[in-house]
């Protein structure tokens, strides 16, 4: 690994070398996998972490990696859900694996402030996959940082967060060749000379990543930067986006600075977002508020799910969460409504909503009429702004038709919902009865 780095014109801090020769003389000889059919793991395996010990024993988690051959699923039992891991020292990944938390509440490794959690070497034929996961209070260290993870091979990070990582150099991510971000978070990372928290050699990929809040800046990516509905906010002093690399853009990403891109292909908006907390799901995020401008404006949507595994709508969120705090609105128009001397309807009922809102509500009647052979329909419609609270509330606007004269008898009321965005709109039909004087 150390000869390959070498030759790409890189070189491994001498400190990190012999912490990562040590480690793996240290890793012990593990016996025959219980959770696996045969003496050897092999390609397609899953291997079962049974113990949140950050050490060697059997069924903890670096005894589990020491047991791939290339190719295995890694995953925890599940009394192991929601726990911490706290690693005694760096789990080096020989060989490419996946290491997948549980879907509902993941598995938290940390390097409590002392180490790098992950280690990746070089030469992996395929990359290793993190998923499910939460990787927080690494210490990156030498000339490249890395808290979380520190990869001289391709690695993808889906539904996870790299959070509260510390160091040097880049503090959360540093990949020497490609690295694939989905679903993920990068938030409230530091370092002390004013590097981003993430940091690629080849390509970066983002999906639906929301990258806010750490010290120094967000990424850089030395070959390619590939962007796809995520989100960049707040990254302290630094740009949200370093350095030059050629930039591809799909879907609709957003930035609060323009270090991203320009506003013809990049969405430069504060992204009103709350702070990373546990909002369910396998790690802590950052909810989007309900003004964020992230909401809705996702486009070519290419993941069905959020970080939290929660179904993303068709028109996705950009980011890594999807919002689902939706005000709701229920309108239910009277059954039987007045037609005035001048032919005007009386149009009446009541609403209520699933938190107080403001918003336009646009009514129209429709009534088909018979003359003679023909059937015509009288149409009018109106709009006004209404006051919905969590308790029922009167509404009522009367309506000019736009041409003939309303009778009596059956008609339709379509109510409509002019909202924004965290509202769910609502247009519905509802029959009614009009009638001429008094009922």
């Amino acid at each position: 690994m150390f000869d390959r780095i070498s030759r790409v014109g890189r070189r491994w801090p001498l400190a990190l070398s012999i912490a990562a020769l040590a480690a793996c003389a240290d890793e012990p000889t593990a016996p025959t996998i219980p959770t696996v059919s045969g003496p050897n793991a092999a390609i397609g395996d899953v291997i079962i972490v049974t113990t949140s010990s950050g050490g060697k024993d059997v069924g903890s988690l670096r005894w589990a990696v020491a047991q791939a051959t290339g190719g295995e699923v890694i995953r925890f039992a599940p009394d192991l859900a929601g726990d911490t891991i706290i690693v005694d020292s760096t789990v080096v990944i020989q060989r490419p694996i996946t290491i997948e938390g549980p879907a509902d509440k993941g598995v938290t490794i940390s390097g409590n402030y002392e180490r790098h959690i992950l280690e990746i070497r070089d030469s992996l034929p395929s990359a290793t996959t993190l998923r499910n996961l939460a990787l927080v209070n690494g210490m990156g260290s030498g000339s490249y940082g890395g808290g979380a993870v520190i990869a001289a091979s391709d690695v993808v990070l889906e539904n996870a967060t790299l959070s509260g990582h510390k160091g040097p150099q880049t503090s959360a991510l540093y990949a020497l060749k490609n690295a694939t971000l989905i679903n993920t978070t990068v938030s409230n990372n530091t370092n002390a000379f004013s590097l981003p928290a993430v940091r690629v050699d080849k390509q970066l990929t983002l999906i639906n990543s929301t990258i806010a809040y750490n010290m120094y800046g967000g990424i850089e990516a030395g070959g390619r930067l590939v962007m796809r509905n995520s989100l960049f906010a707040a990254n302290g002093v630094g740009p949200n986006c370093k350095g030059i690399a050629p930039r591809e853009w799909y879907g609709k990403n957003l930035s609060s600075d323009w270090s991203c891109g320009d506003s013809a292909i990049v969405k430069i908006a504060d992204p009103k977002l709350d702070s990373l907390r546990d909002n369910g799901g396998p790690a802590r995020t950052h909810a989007l508020l309900k003004t964020s401008p992230a909401l809705n404006a996702g486009k070519d949507c290419s993941v069905a799910v959020d970080e939290r595994n929660v179904a993303r709508d068709a028109t996705c969120d950009i980011g890594a969460f999807e919002f689902t705090d939706f005000t709701t609105v229920t309108i239910t128009p009277n059954a039987s409504l007045p037609v005035d001397s001048n032919g005007w309807v009386m149009v009446n009922g009541s609403l209520k909503c699933s938190r107080d809102e403001t918003f336009d509500l646009t009514i129209e009647v429709k009534q088909e009429q018979k003359v003679g052979r023909a059937t015509g329909v009288v149409h009018a419609e109106g709009k006004l702004t209404v006051d919905c609270t969590t308790s029922a509330q009167p509404w009522g606007i009367a309506l000019a038709p736009t041409s003939g004269v309303f009778g009596n008898g059956n008609a339709v009321v379509t109510t409509k919902t002019e909202a924004p965005a965290w509202v769910m709109a609502t247009n519905a039909a509802s029959p009614v009865k009009l009638y001429w004087g008094k009922k």
